[in-house]
């Protein structure tokens, strides 16, 4: 079995995420962690480079500010 692919995003999409996750798993899909927590939160941990995430899940300014960090 792979290591589960990492992902972190905002609270906004934890919902949909985790039905994402169990449909995909399902289906014989790697497993997925996606860790929800704050926007800002979230991006800070990204920004700080101090973890690695495979995925990204935010809104799109938050990802523009991040990519042009």
């Amino acid at each position: 079995m792979s290591a589960a692919l990492n992902g972190i995003s905002s609270m906004a999409t934890r919902q949909v995420l985790a039905d994402l996750s169990e449909a995909w798993q399902a289906q014989g899909g790697e497993p997925v962690q996606i860790e929800s927590v704050g926007g800002i939160d979230a991006a800070q941990r990204v920004q700080s480079g101090d973890e690695a995430f495979d995925v990204v899940f935010l809104a799109a300014q938050a990802i523009e500010k991040l990519r042009d960090s």
